[in-house]
């Protein structure tokens, strides 16, 4: 084989065509060095990722917020809804119980106005002195069969106005049978003599029923009915004042007019009071039971308490 044969001249002269050692690392580095367009290519795709990365985040971090939101909303709804249930079931329980109530109540009110499950079978009267109670129960005998509820005040008022001495009644219902009349009779006051016969009247003027001895009321004398009489309504508010110790005692009253009332006490004596008008009759009654006290029954005086604040007694025949 034959060698190459070397040139002259330079003899570390190399051959053509191939650069320099310089050259080569220049022409190397320019070769690693990147290009500004190589540059911008990278920086373009390191940064599409990351833009993307950014956006999928910000997506994912508004639906993670709707979600939350909704799951919020979802909360609320749904213990508002139980709330509402709640106060359906209450409200439904009430109408319900109500209802039902009321159903019975009229069930029963039914049961007792329609059938004779509580009809009057028995009347009982009480409080009766001067009245018979047999003319009273047969006076109401219209009573029997009906049913406890319907029983009218009204109409047994109707029913007894042929008794004048029945001043008042109450009605007392006995179940489940039973119906019980509480009368209050008109209580005698005073006794007037009218056409030679003495009779018991009371403070309204009504006449209760014949006088006899043992009746201990005032006598009184006046002209025409008392009902009609102003002085018979003054000489009862000088009786009604009186206490009933004092009532008892008076034999007699005399009332010429509402301002000149007198009256005599029980005895040989007669003993007589001077009342006046019917102003301060409290007091008139104290004076006047202070003054009978320091007195003996058969002494004749007369006892004034016109003017209670300076009451008098005058003794002597008068």
């Amino acid at each position: 084989m034959k060698r190459p044969q070397a040139r002259s001249g330079n003899p570390k002269a190399r051959p053509t065509g191939l650069p320099s050692a310089p050259a080569r690392a220049d022409s190397a580095s320019k070769a690693a060095k990147p290009t500004k367009a190589a540059k911008v290519a990278k920086s373009t795709k390191t940064s599409r990722p990351t833009k993307a990365i950014e956006r999928r985040e910000t997506k994912r971090l508004n639906l993670v917020r709707k979600s939350s939101s909704k799951r919020g909303l979802s909360a609320k709804l749904s213990a508002e809804a139980k709330r509402f249930t709640a106060y359906s079931r209450r409200r439904r329980a009430i109408t319900i119980t109500v209802v039902s109530a009321f159903s019975s109540l009229l069930l029963i009110v039914l049961a007792t106005v329609v059938t004779p499950v509580l009809a009057v079978e028995k009347i009982t009267i009480s409080g009766t002195d001067r009245i018979k109670q047999e003319s009273v129960q047969k006076a109401l005998k219209s009573q029997i069969g009906k049913p406890l509820p319907t029983v009218n005040s009204a109409e047994i008022a109707s029913l007894l106005e042929k008794f004048p001495l029945i001043e008042s009644f109450a009605i007392v219902s006995l179940p489940p049978h039973g119906l019980k009349i509480q009368i209050t009779e008109r209580q005698p006051i005073v006794i007037i003599e009218s056409g030679g016969v003495k009779y018991l009247y009371d403070p309204a003027g009504v006449r209760v029923g014949k006088a006899t001895s043992k009746d201990k009321y005032p006598e009184m004398a006046i002209a025409g009915l008392p009902e009609n009489s102003k002085n018979f309504a003054a000489a009862i508010d000088v009786l009604m004042a009186l206490p009933a110790s004092l009532l008892e005692r008076l034999a007699s009253i005399d009332a010429k007019s509402k301002d000149d009332v007198t009256m005599r006490l029980r005895g040989y004596s007669g003993q007589r009071i001077i009342w006046g008008d019917g102003s301060n009759s409290v007091l008139k009654s104290k004076v006047l039971a202070a003054l009978i006290k320091n007195q003996k029954k058969n002494d004749m005086v007369t006892f004034d308490v016109s003017s209670p604040n300076a009451p008098a007694v005058r003794y002597g025949n008068f």
